[in-house]
């Protein structure tokens, strides 16, 4: 069996009428030499689908609860926190939009992040503190998920508020009703590493 690949985009079920959110990671980060091996992407499926890389609606992920989720999700209790930890056992990892302006402090922190460059949205400042290690030890496969998905619904509902680049006018986050691509819509399909202690989430939109 071949290995799974490391980065996107990722084998995937989706309908055509789903697209992939083309993130690209800031290009100074690409362009500098790793300091460690690319490590496996966590990624999130649904238990019962009729295949994989179907990825989970994020909406489902915020309203269901715990038992749920794990009856919900394949390998929804595998520890999975310290994949993401560097080599300073970070108990917190920071999911942030990167702003061109503040990539040099990207490079001087000794912490993990995960970075959200939505088209249209990099002129805005955003952060959201993730855990990856609770009492019971290494957030679950589970857990982290709901935590990225809890992330992106504040993500959206303040980036609603924003004007995005006229350029990516498409990509615009709100209510369905006003016109935007809203939270509802979102499906996580895996987090990637993309340098070092750097991440990003692999989402698709329901452009329905």
């Amino acid at each position: 069996m071949p290995n799974p690949p490391l980065e996107p985009p990722f084998p995937t079920s989706l309908p055509p009428s789903y697209k992939r959110v083309p993130q690209t990671p800031p290009s100074k980060l690409l362009s500098s030499p790793r300091r460690s091996t690319p490590r496996v992407p966590v990624a999130f499926e649904l238990i019962g689908a009729p295949t994989r890389g179907l990825g989970i609606p994020m909406r489902e992920l915020v309203v269901r609860s715990g038992g749920a989720l794990e009856r919900m999700i394949v390998d929804a209790n595998e520890p999975v926190g310290y994949l993401m930890s560097g080599s300073l056992g970070i108990r917190k990892v920071s999911l942030k939009i990167m702003v061109i302006s503040n990539l040099a402090a990207l490079f001087s922190e000794l912490w993990p992040d995960v970075i959200i460059q939505w088209p249209g949205y990099d002129h805005v400042d955003w952060s959201h503190c993730l855990d990856l290690f609770s009492s019971a030890g290494p957030v679950t496969r589970g857990e982290l998920a709901v935590q990225i998905a809890t992330a992106f619904s504040a993500y959206v509902a303040q980036m609603a508020a924003q004007t995005p680049s006229p350029n990516v006018a498409g990509w615009r986050l709100g209510s369905s009703s006003a016109g935007g691509m809203a939270f509802e819509r979102l499906v996580l399909i895996a987090l990637w590493n993309t340098c070092d202690d750097h991440w990003m989430a692999e989402v698709y939109i329901d452009s329905r």
